[in-house]
């Protein structure tokens, strides 16, 4: 990065008056990088805490015991019943 610096110092033709907003330039810019490091820490600890939440609540579900079958299973999975069994295609 120095060398870019280096090569705009020798390249440049600054003229006194942009020399007065130089200052004010470079902190702008020194609060936009830090505005923008803020951001990607808020984002990367929107995604742990979202990490985290969903860890834990797949482990709870785990640990859960699957709900018994019910006695009255209306919409159960009958594959000897339909009508593509006949022709084959359910197979």
């Amino acid at each position: 990065m120095t060398h870019d610096i280096d090569r705009l110092i020798g390249t440049a033709r600054i003229e006194n008056s942009r020399l007065g907003n130089l200052e004010a330039d470079v902190w702008r810019r020194i609060e936009q990088q830090q505005s923008e490091r803020r951001l990607g820490q808020v984002r990367l600890a929107a995604l742990a805490m979202a990490l985290v939440v969903g860890a834990a609540n797949g482990g709870l579900f785990a640990l859960t015991r699957p709900a018994p079958p019910s006695e009255i299973q209306v919409f159960s999975l009958a594959s000897a019943s339909s009508p593509l069994f006949r022709l084959e295609a359910g197979q």
